[in-house]
Formats: C-alpha cells, sequence, structure tokens
C-alpha cells in the first residue's frame, strides 16, 4: 500500500473531481476541486502529482491547455480500482472535449444531473445505447438529453444502426450529435434522411461547432440542424 504514501490528506479534494469527470484541463480541476490557493501554487500541486504517478497529462495542442487524468495508484487510494477503468490513451482527447461539453451544460440552471458514459449504465441500466453524455434537466418539462461527441466519422452501416438504436429508446426525448467537422454534420444530416420512414427523427438534433477543440465554445449558438432545417440549440431549447 505505498501508494498512500503518495497521496496527501489535502490531495484527496484536489484529485476527487477526476473521479467524476475523468480527464480535466488544469483549470477546470482548480475550479471542480474549489481550490482557493493561486494559480502557480495549484501547478506546483499538480506538476508533485505527476512526479508521484498519480496523474497523467497530455496538451491538447489546438487550445494550449494541459488535460490530466488518474494513473492506477490514485485510483487504488480512492478504492475505485475496481469499478473505473483507466483512461484509454488512444481516447483520451476525445474524452477531454466530452467533459468540457459536459460542463457547458452543467452551468445551466435547467440541467440538474449529468452522467458520462462509464456512469450511465449504473443509473440507466435498460438504456439501449449508452452515448457519450447523458444530461437530466427540466424545461418546461423534465427531458433526458443524449450527447454524442463524434471527432471521427464512423461507417455509415454503423452510424445507421446507432440511429436505430438511439431510436428505439424509451428513456432519451432526444439525440444530440456534436461535431467540429462540417462534411460530417453534412453525412450525418443526410444519413438521418435515409431513413426517415423507418425511425422517429424527430429525436435527433445535429450540431457542427468549429471551435471545439478551442478553449471556450458556445454550443447554444452553433450551427445546428433539426427535422431537416438549420436551427441552434439555443432556439430548441428556448433560452
Amino acid at each position: 500500500m505505498n501508494y498512500l504514501e503518495k497521496v496527501a490528506p489535502s490531495y484527496f479534494e484536489i484529485l476527487n473531481p477526476l473521479l467524476k469527470w475523468r480527464i480535466l484541463s488544469v483549470k477546470e480541476l482548480k475550479n471542480q476541486s474549489g481550490y482557493t490557493g493561486s494559480q502557480s501554487a495549484f501547478y506546483k500541486i499538480v506538476s508533485k502529482l505527476e512526479k508521484n504517478n498519480l496523474v497523467e497529462s497530455f496538451m491538447n495542442n489546438w487550445s494550449n491547455e494541459k488535460f490530466l487524468y488518474l494513473k492506477p495508484d490514485a485510483l487504488k487510494a480512492f478504492g475505485q480500482e475496481k469499478f473505473l477503468l483507466p483512461v484509454n490513451v488512444d481516447i483520451r482527447f476525445h474524452d477531454a472535449i466530452t467533459t468540457k461539453v459536459a460542463l457547458f451544460f452543467k452551468s445551466y440552471s435547467f440541467v440538474k444531473d449529468i452522467y458520462l458514459d462509464q456512469e450511465i449504465p449504473k443509473h440507466f441500466p435498460i438504456m439501449e445505447k449508452t452515448p457519450d453524455i447523458l444530461v437530466v434537466g427540466e424545461k418546461t418539462k423534465p427531458f433526458k438529453l443524449a450527447l454524442e461527441i463524434e471527432l471521427t466519422q464512423k461507417s455509415k452501416l454503423r452510424v445507421l444502426d446507432i440511429f436505430k438504436r438511439h431510436s428505439e429508446s424509451k428513456i432519451i426525448n432526444n439525440i444530440v450529435y456534436i461535431t467540429d467537422k462540417k462534411s460530417l454534420f453534412n453525412s450525418y444530416v443526410n444519413y438521418l434522411g435515409e431513413l426517415s420512414t423507418s425511425i422517429d427523427c424527430s429525436k435527433f438534433i445535429f450540431i457542427y461547432e468549429k471551435d471545439l477543440n478551442a478553449k471556450t465554445f458556445n454550443l447554444l449558438n452553433s450551427k445546428a440542424s433539426y427535422r431537416g432545417k438549420d436551427t441552434s440549440l439555443k432556439e430548441l431549447l428556448q433560452i
């Protein structure tokens, strides 16, 4: 249990948000942990956590942000090594963007709960297809919004199959596909059109946000397509 020697009691509060959000930028980790010290002091703590093999980091070269996630020794210290899988290096960039999108939605008062993919089966075991994010909230009535972050285009057959599975869901009200690639956005809109007579197309919303990899973005005003018409999430959510 020598991993416990690496984790000072004060580190637990700093690391704890990574259990929920998996991957966070240094700035977001500071915010989510409630650390009140200076930015330079926080960076020193982060450096020590890396040196002690508790967190791993990588850079988003598009936004110049440093992202952090827990390593196995930290998961052991939290008693979570059997319940949370280590971050998959091959998809950590996608997961980092996913968390940023989740935190974007979390900031709105109409959102009650946010679940990342690893949490969803525990809370919604009968969900037909696990999305990247599930947003639970209430506007004029309660809703469950599934979010899929699409950074690379899947094959047409795979996309059509996923569309059908989402359409059959008895849990989610709408599915939002978010991408930073206009060609992918256009392809998915066209794919849905091919299924217009066999699935409930009114469940699907597509968003194109070219700055998805940037430090900040505003998905509410990004270009969106719903029922074959141009719109925005701001208009659809009536914010």
